[in-house]
Formats: structure tokens, C-alpha cells, sequence
């Protein structure tokens, strides 16, 4: 057999025997046990991959819940001192709480509470029942007239499938009956989560009047209302009972309609108005205006569902569409069904996509199996790789792990590995039958030498990925497949490797006994020049390597940083906020030029528009905006990641063209925990005041940087006020309250719900009001009659002084602190952390000359990147200490342990030459990919020693020993690392995966090269040196 490197086995004679029980041996003893195991294999491996779950991201807890509660009519100070600033102090309680959040409005308070990452999330759950028992306790002592705080933890699920429904020829009403129906129908469908309907507007009947007119007639507006509510009343009319039954009495006049209410007369004095003649009664859309769902610019409903956590993507996708096509075929015409998202056909889509990456990966290192090993040898291999993978998906479906964009990838990064243990095997098998060997020796040699090497440095690996399965981040949490499946793969490709590969050898290997040893290649001519080199000039080999790591260690500063890459969905985000007081009526009409313009682009599929919100949550990884009349979310679907880019450089000149007095960000969707603005800096202090002025400042240092762009601040511009102050002592003597001045204002202005009309299923308000030219003029305020209990009228003027001013129409805190954040994208070509880290300067200095008990936190993208970091490094001395304890127990000597731990770091050789000229930037998933490929250099490096004392106890000189380990070890490390690195090839241009590719590929060839020819020079010395210690 051909081979680029030569044996150098003539030490080990085939005579040598080791005892104790060895797992090959035994194997090869009970081959058709074995062979049965191996089907059964197999089986289960088919079987478990069927069933595995299928989704676009792996689960993660979303550790957030919001508290709100309302006070009608209360203004912003009074809301947040008697209704906020309970609930922070009662929510500071909570265990494992990372921080309180909240915003005030006028008679609205609304608080965020977030935990910590380190939350187990099991606790979770138990963790939100305490915060409902917390509010439970609390409501009692809120002030008279709010309403009990209402706890939502419900922000994890996902609405992957997402219908719209666009109506011509139908009303609002009869498109929500449709709706509704399809709605109940979906429910019966396996594996359904929840059903959201988006775009409800409700509807109200109301009853306008003029104050006006009502005071020259001499109505009160009270014996109006009184009537409205009388004439409607469900009372108990009584029941009479006779000897034989009981027979109930009825009485009719209940409302079913709004002309049941024009109906209406009214008695004044001798006379008898009736309501029409007073006041205009018609179905109007309810105040305030709920949020809208629109479909290519069009109004209409929409279907969001959700799967339950058991369900199966794929199926659950194939089942929904499957239904709603039966649905649809109902519908009249003149109802059109738009598919808006469907989560199953990118999962479809991704697990395709994956399974082709992974196929290419497979034939890449079934390639290098073959033609380093030869056809019958590379065969063994060949056949290891679906049984270590089938081991591997029986291992996730009984870890509850299913194929994912995270687990997906592992199996990638996986395969790279999982056929060093097998390729190591069968090259300790050719080896030997190429020294004459029979089979059955040759098959149980490769555990006598390497099953523990193997099994340490397996383990060594594994450990590398620690900091990827206990880093107690969202980041790690969204990662922690990668452990998993890491740990399952190389633990099945040790238990092949013993256990099947020799029974596999021996099936399918020659022996050749009394063959001719093969002469050398002309490789391994060329790398035992280079090794005679290095080992001469062991010094100056070892001064090399520490200039190259000293220089890559300067050239890793240069390397960018960020957190996780953008996604490479063709979606994009276009996030719309107008100022805080503005009407949704005016956000509508903003975002409906924004629509215009996507109608006629040509690379937009579709897209979809939620109006007075965020769109929901879609994809798991999202940041959801809040509901606010002044916020619109347009999701964009455009053809294709270039149509995306091009659509998005055209929108946001657009947006500086036609919005640049609005906050509009055009966005890619995200990857990872979700952040939203890249760039984020909290200004916090006890006056809001200052708070204000200090932001305002920033924000102006933030703009001048030439790698920000649309610098904004969360709040807004200041609203316009009335103030009516009461004259106390005028009002008493009047025989009035300030609360009647109040009640009869908001009558007026905002209406007040007195009864409701029965319309078929549902109820509809009735809200009495006054007419609209009369409530959007201020000088009604003015000049309000209102009648004191003698029928007198009064002017409000005459006993209340009104005033206009501005005030803040919403108030954040942090930590029961005023805050205001300011936030800005980044320049195209730049990452949010190297952003942060050009602004740092800056940014200290501001923060040097902020008032005392004022301060300044960095939040966003680089503030969650630094968690996720240190969530990993906080792991890290465990991961070195387990390192270290196996290369001990497998070393036994603290030199060679040493010497084995510190060729790891070399490896940032590899990893700059790699990511710097590329332009890769060093993010979450490349550290995770940094601290893997320490224990993929350990390994080597292990295997390597290991053969060098076991050559130095079989009496050879030392230096001859280190020689013959490195050239019998060449091949071995060499088919590796190049099946490893050329694995990953084919994810090295997945934009998730793609910046971990690249620092094992580059790293691993680093220190494969530095292995092979530097730690032999190490080696050397060290045992020269331990030479001299043990002669002195």
C-alpha cells in the first residue's frame, strides 16, 4: 500500500503481548454479537433521526415578564409615585432578578422585569408564580381606583405561521366571523400552541351630543346617561310559582342594535325629546385605536399560530398548511389568503440545507480517508462515520435535542472529529500489516497503544467544549446543543473506534504477511529533513514559534468583534417611531408611503405592516417592540439576501430623504439572544430633568463619531397639556368637586361607557360623548356648562382656571432611577464593538463630568456580547482544570502535562493568519470555536507524547524514541487534522458558522505543522534536560 507518510513501526515486535482486558479482542471473539449491535445500531439511528424534532432555532427561556397596571385619569408624577414605585420595590424581592425596568404614562404604569442569565430555567416558572403572589399581596394597598396589576410572562412563544386575510367587498365584522371560524377549526390541529388574531378592531356604538345645544335645551347630561343605562338594564323581573311549575318573568327593551338606542325619548319637564334629535348615534371604531395588521399595504386580519413545545416543525407546518388549503376552499370570493410566515419552509429550507453541508462534508473526509489510507482501509472509515452518526441522533433524541440551526452545525463540526478515533484505529491496523502482522493482532494492537491516548484525548476535546455547555449566559443557553452533541458524537466515534472499527478491519483489510516494508514518499522524505532541521536547531525552532504566537497575539487586537452575526433570511425589519404623543391615525399614514414604495420594488415578495406595535414575535431570537400608538414594524420578504441588501440601501436613502424627522431603522433579522440597537448608552439619575439635558448631550457626542448613524433618544419630545385648576372654595360654593369637573371632562372628550348592546355572540359598548368638531376644539374646555344639583348651569371658567403647558408624555426608570437611552446604528462595514470601542474614549470622558448620582451604562450589542464572554471565561479554569487532570491521569508526569497544555495557545497563529485578511470577526460563536480547538491541539499533542515514553520504556534512546513517535505519529495527526479542517469547508461560508470554520481551520493547520515539528524540539530539551536533573 501506497502512503505519504512510512511507517516507522520495526520497534514493536508482533510477539509483544499487554495485559488486561481488551475491548477489541473481545469483539473480534463474539463478531456475531457485535455484528447484531451493530445493526441494531443502525435501526435505532434511522429511526431516532425520523423522529427528531425539526426547527429554525434551539429553545431558549426568555427570563422576562411585564407588570401593568392603570389608574384612569391619574397624571404622570401621581402614577409613578403611588402606582411604579410599589411594584419596583415589591418586584426587587424576587430572586435571581437582574434588573427592573419600567415607563409611566398618564394613569399607565408598565414594568419589566428581567433576570439574571445564571436563572436555571426550570426555576422559571416557579420564579413567575412568586411575582403573581407578590402582586396579589400589593393590590389591596395601591391607591383607590387602579386597577390590580396583570402579570405577562407569556413572550416565548413563537408564532411561526402567520395568515392574512384581505377582504373586498366585506366588512370588518363579516371578515372576523370568517376568520374566527378558520380560527376554531385550526385549533383541532395536532401540536397547536396558541391562535392569535391580529388587526381586531372593536367596534363601538356611540353617542355623540353638544354641550352646547344640550345647556340651551337645559339637559343634563347625567339624565341622559341615567336613561341610556335604565333602558337596558337586566333586572330580575321575578318568578311566579304555581302548585304544579315554576314560570319566570321576562321583560323586553334589552338593546340589540344601535336604533334601539336612536329610539330613545327622553322626558323633559312637560315635554318629550326624543335622542336622535340631541345627539347623532352610529357604530364608530373604538378609542383608543387598537393596533392594525396590514398585507401589501392593504388592511386586514390575520391568524398568527404557534406550536406546542412537542411539535414537530416540519409535520406541524405540513399539517397546518394542509388545513388551512381545505379552509381556504371554503372562503367567498372576495376574501384573499396571503401566507405571511411560515416557519416550516424555513426549517425545511435550513435542515435541506444542512443535510447538503453535511453530505459535503462527509465526502470530504471519506475523500481523505481514501486517499490517504487506501480503498479497503479508507472502506473502515467509511462505514464508522453513519454509525457514529446514528449513535449520535439516538443520543439526541434521548437528550431532547432536535435538529436545529445550533445541533445541525455541532454534527458538522463533529464530523471533522468523530473519524480521528477510526482513522487512528485503522492506521494502527494498516501499520502493522504492513510490519507482516496478521489481522487479528493487528485489530487488537491499535487499543493495546491508543484506546486511553484515544480516550483522553476524546475527553480533552469535550472538554474544550465546556464553556459552550455551562456558560451561564442567554448566549450559552442558546448554544448548548453544541455541547451536547459535541459530547454524544466523540464519545460514539471512542465506542466505534474499539469497538466496531477492528471487527470492521479485519472483515474488510488484507493481510499481507512477510511484505516488504514501503519505502518512503517523497513527503515523508521531505518532512524527515524537516524534522532532522527543527530538532537540530531546537533553540531557534522554539524562538520561531514564540516570535509567531508574540506577533499573533499583537495581530488578534485587530481582529473585529462582534456578538452574533446577522441572519441570512431575506427578511428585513423597518422599525418606525414617531414622537410619543402622536396619533395612530398620523402612524398609519407615515408608514403608508413607506408601503407605496415597497409595492412597486420589484425584489419585495410580500411584506406585512403592524401598526400601533411591533410585529410579533415570528422567529424566537427577536426583539419585540412595545405596543405605542408612535411605533410601526414593517416585515419586508424580499426574493432573495442580495434583493435584501439592495432593498435595504434603497430604503434607508429613503428613509434620510423623506423621514429624517422620524426614528426609522431598516434592519436584516437577527441571530442569538435578541438586542435590538446595536449601540445603547443609559443615562440614569434621580431627576428626570437633568437625566434629559445629559442624554441630549451624548447623544450629540455619539452623532459627530463618523462610524454612528441615526442617533435617537427613547424619549421623546414633550406632549401638549390643559391644566384645569379648580378653585377649591368657588367649586364648593357651587356645589361642585374637582371630581365632577373631571367626570364630566372626560365625558366629553373621551366618553364614558355606559352599557352595552347584545349583537349576536359578542357586546358591543355604547359611549355617550361629545361630537367630534367640539371635542378636538380646547375652547370647549373653557366654556363647559356643568349643572349643579339644582339644574343650575355653570361655566367651568367661572370656577376653574385653565392653562396649557407641556410635560413628558412617558417617564423611564431602571432600578427605580430616571433613565433615558440613548441609541444609534453603526455604519455599514462596522461592528457594533468596534463601535463601542472607538466611542470608549469619548464616552468616559462624558461619563468623567456627569453630575454626582448621575452615571452612564453601556448597553446593546457589545453590553450582551461582554455578558455572553464572561459567561464564558467564568467556565474557563474548570475547563482547564478537567484538561489538566486528564493529561495527568494519561501523562503521569506534571513536565509532560505542562508541555501538552501550552502547545494549545499556539494555535492563535493559525487563527489571525486566518481571520484577519478575511476580515472575520472574532464574535460568540468564533470564541466557542477558539476554546474547541485547545483540545483538538491537546489531543495531538498527547498522542504524540504518549508514544514517545512508551518507545523510551521499550529502551530506545531518547532522542531515537522522539524521532520514530513523530514520524509513526505523522500520519495519524496529519489525516486528523486534515479531515477536521477540510470538514469544515463547507460551513465556512454559512454566516452563523462561518467565523468558527474559520478559526479551527486556520488554527488547527497552525498547530498541526507546530506539532509536527516544534513540540518534538520542546520534548527534546525537556528530556535533556530532565537528563542532566537526574545525573546531577
Amino acid at each position: 500500500m501506497s502512503a505519504p507518510f512510512a511507517n516507522e513501526g520495526g520497534a514493536i515486535s508482533q510477539q509483544q503481548d499487554v495485559p488486561g482486558f481488551n475491548l477489541s479482542a473481545w469483539a473480534l471473539a463474539n463478531q456475531q454479537l457485535v455484528a447484531f449491535l451493530l445493526l441494531v445500531v443502525m435501526v435505532c439511528g434511522v429511526l431516532s433521526y425520523e423522529r427528531l424534532p425539526r426547527n429554525e432555532d434551539p429553545a431558549f427561556t426568555i427570563k422576562t415578564a411585564v407588570v401593568s397596571a392603570g389608574w384612569p385619569g391619574a397624571t404622570v408624577p401621581d402614577t409613578m409615585n403611588l402606582v411604579t414605585e410599589p411594584i419596583e420595590k415589591k418586584l426587587q424581592e424576587i430572586p435571581y432578578l437582574d434588573y427592573v425596568e419600567s415607563y409611566t404614562k398618564s394613569g399607565e404604569a408598565v414594568v419589566f422585569l428581567a433576570l439574571k442569565d445564571n436563572t436555571p430555567p426550570e426555576m422559571v416558572p416557579d420564579i413567575w408564580y412568586k411575582v403573581r403572589k407578590k402582586m396579589q399581596d400589593l393590590a389591596p394597598t395601591l391607591p383607590l381606583g387602579v386597577s390590580a396589576p396583570a402579570v405577562n410572562d407569556e413572550f416565548d412563544d413563537t408564532f411561526g405561521t402567520i395568515f392574512g386575510f384581505v377582504a373586498d367587498g366585506f366588512s370588518p365584522r363579516e371578515l372576523r366571523e370568517y376568520v374566527e371560524t378558520i380560527r376554531t377549526s385550526l385549533l383541532q390541529v395536532p401540536n397547536v400552541g396558541k391562535i392569535d388574531i391580529l388587526g381586531v378592531e372593536e367596534e363601538h356604538i356611540v353617542v355623540e351630543f353638544s354641550p352646547r345645544r344640550m345647556a340651551g335645551l337645559g339637559l343634563d347630561p347625567a339624565q341622559v346617561l341615567q336613561s341610556i343605562q335604565a333602558q337596558n338594564a337586566v333586572t330580575p323581573s321575578g318568578v311566579v310559582r304555581t302548585d304544579k311549575e315554576r314560570i319566570s318573568l321576562r321583560v323586553s327593551g334589552a338593546f340589540t342594535s344601535e336604533q334601539n338606542i336612536r329610539d330613545i325619548t327622553l322626558r323633559l319637564g312637560d315635554r318629550f325629546v326624543a335622542l336622535s334629535e340631541i345627539a347623532t348615534v352610529s357604530r364608530q371604531l373604538a378609542e383608543p385605536p387598537v393596533p392594525l395588521f396590514k398585507v401589501n399595504g392593504d388592511k386586514a386580519l390575520g391568524l398568527a399560530v404557534s406550536m406546542a413545545p412537542t411539535g414537530n416543525m416540519l409535520e406541524f407546518g405540513q399539517a397546518i398548511s394542509a388545513a388551512m388549503k381545505a379552509l381556504a376552499a371554503d372562503l367567498p370570493h372576495g376574501i384573499e389568503l396571503h401566507v405571511v410566515a411560515d416557519q416550516s419552509a424555513v426549517v425545511k429550507d435550513a435542515v435541506g440545507g444542512f443535510i447538503k453541508v453535511l453530505i459535503e462534508a462527509i465526502v470530504i473526509v471519506l475523500a481523505v480517508s481514501f486517499l490517504s489510507l487506501g480503498t479497503r482501509a479508507g472502506l473502515v472509515v467509511a462505514v464508522s462515520v453513519p454509525v457514529v452518526l446514528a449513535m449520535t441522533f439516538v443520543g439526541m433524541e434521548l437528550a431532547d435535542i432536535g435538529l436545529q440551526r445550533i445541533s445541525l452545525g455541532a454534527l458538522i463540526i463533529a464530523l471533522g472529529l468523530l473519524v480521528d478515533d477510526a482513522m487512528i484505529t485503522v492506521e494502527a491496523m494498516v501499520s502493522r500489516l504492513e510490519a507482516g502482522w496478521d489481522l487479528r493482532r493487528a485489530a487488537t494492537y491499535a487499543y493495546e497503544t491508543t484506546a486511553f491516548p484515544m480516550l483522553t484525548g476524546t475527553l480533552v476535546m469535550i472538554a474544550g467544549f465546556i464553556p459552550v455547555g455551562f456558560a451561564s449566559s442567554s448566549a450559552g443557553e442558546y448554544c448548548f446543543s453544541l455541547f451536547m452533541v459535541v459530547l454524544i458524537a466523540l464519545i460514539s466515534s471512542w465506542i466505534v473506534a474499539v469497538l466496531f472499527s477492528p471487527l470492521l478491519g479485519v472483515w474488510l483489510l488484507k493481510a499481507n504477511p512477510g511484505a516488504a516494508h514501503p519505502a518512503p514518499g517523497r513527503i515523508a522524505l521531505g518532512y524527515d529533513r524537516v524534522l532532522a532541521q527543527a530538532l537540530r536547531h531546537r533553540g531557534k525552532s522554539i524562538m520561531l514559534a514564540l516570535g509567531l504566537f508574540a506577533l499573533a497575539l499583537m495581530g488578534s487586537a485587530a481582529l473585529d468583534e462582534e456578538f452574533f452575526p446577522a441572519s441570512d433570511r431575506p427578511e428585513l425589519l423597518v422599525s418606525i417611531n414617531l414622537p410619543q404623543n402622536s396619533a395612530q391615525a398620523e402612524t398609519a399614514r407615515r408608514t403608508a408611503v413607506l408601503e407605496q414604495v415597497l409595492k412597486a420594488d420589484a425584489d419585495v415578495s410580500y411584506f406585512s405592516s403592524y401598526i400601533g406595535s411591533g410585529a410579533i414575535r415570528f422567529y424566537l431570537p427577536m426583539d419585540v417592540l412595545l405596543s405605542h400608538e408612535h411605533v410601526a414594524q414593517i416585515v419586508v420578504v424580499t426574493k432573495g439576501l442580495a434583493e435584501r441588501d439592495a432593498v435595504r440601501a434603497r430604503l434607508e436613502a429613503l428613509v434620510q430623504q423623506q423621514f429624517s424627522d422620524l426614528v426609522v431603522r431598516v434592519s436584516p433579522l437577527e441571530l442569538g439572544p435578541p438586542v435590538g440597537w446595536p449601540l445603547k448608552y443609559r443615562v440614569m439619575g434621580p431627576d428626570i430633568d437633568v437625566v434629559r439635558a445629559q442624554a441630549m448631550a451624548l447623544s450629540g457626542v455619539i452623532g459627530q463619531s463618523p462610524f454612528t448613524r441615526d442617533v435617537n433618544m427613547t424619549s421623546g419630545e414633550p406632549e401638549r397639556t390643559v391644566l384645569v385648576e379648580v378653585n377649591q372654595t368657588e367649586a364648593r360654593a357651587a356645589g361642585f368637586s374637582s371630581e365632577d369637573v373631571a367626570t364630566a371632562l372626560a365625558t366629553i372628550f373621551s366618553g364614558q361607557t355606559l352599557t352595552s348592546v347584545r349583537d349576536g355572540k359578542r357586546l358591543v359598548n355604547v359611549v355617550v360623548r361629545g361630537q367630534s368638531n367640539e371635542r378636538e376644539d380646547l375652547s370647549t374646555v373653557a366654556n363647559l356648562q356643568i349643572r349643579t344639583a339644582d339644574g343650575r348651569a355653570v361655566p367651568l371658567r367661572q370656577i376653574a382656571k385653565v392653562s396649557y403647558g407641556l410635560a413628558d408624555p412617558m417617564v423611564w426608570r431602571r432600578q427605580r432611577q430616571a433613565f433615558i437611552t440613548v441609541q444609534a446604528d453603526v455604519a455599514p462595514g462596522n461592528t457594533a464593538q468596534g463601535v463601542v470601542n472607538n466611542l470608549a474614549a469619548d464616552v468616559a470622558a462624558f461619563s468623567a463630568q456627569l453630575p454626582a448620582g448621575y452615571q452612564l451604562e453601556v448597553g446593546g450589542a457589545a453590553a450582551e456580547s461582554e455578558k455572553g464572554n464572561a459567561s464564558v471565561f467564568a467556565v474557563l479554569p474548570v475547563t482547564m482544570l478537567v484538561m489538566l487532570v486528564l493529561l495527568m491521569i494519561q501523562l503521569k508526569r506534571i513536565s509532560r502535562t505542562v508541555l501538552a497544555f501550552i502547545t494549545a495557545p499556539f494555535g492563535l497563529i493559525g487563527i489571525v493568519l486566518a481571520m484577519l485578511p478575511t476580515g472575520t470577526p472574532m464574535g460568540f460563536v468564533a470564541l466557542l470555536g477558539v476554546i474547541a480547538l485547545a483540545g483538538m491541539i491537546i489531543r495531538n499533542a498527547v498522542i504524540l507524547i504518549s508514544e514517545v515514553d512508551s518507545n523510551v520504556a521499550l529502551g530506545m534512546a531518547k532522542d531515537e524514541a522522539i524521532v520514530a513517535a513523530t514520524r509513526h505519529r505523522a500520519r495519524p495527526i496529519v489525516l486528523t487534522a486534515a479531515a477536521a479542517i477540510l470538514g469544515m469547508i463547507p460551513i465556512a461560508t454559512q454566516v452563523f458558522w462561518g467565523p468558527m470554520a474559520y478559526a479551527i481551520i486556520g488554527g488547527l493547520f497552525a498547530a498541526t505543522l507546530l506539532t509536527l515539528t516544534v513540540l518534538p524540539c520542546a520534548l527534546s530539551l525537556l528530556m535533556q534536560y530532565e537528563n542532566k536533573t537526574a545525573t546531577a
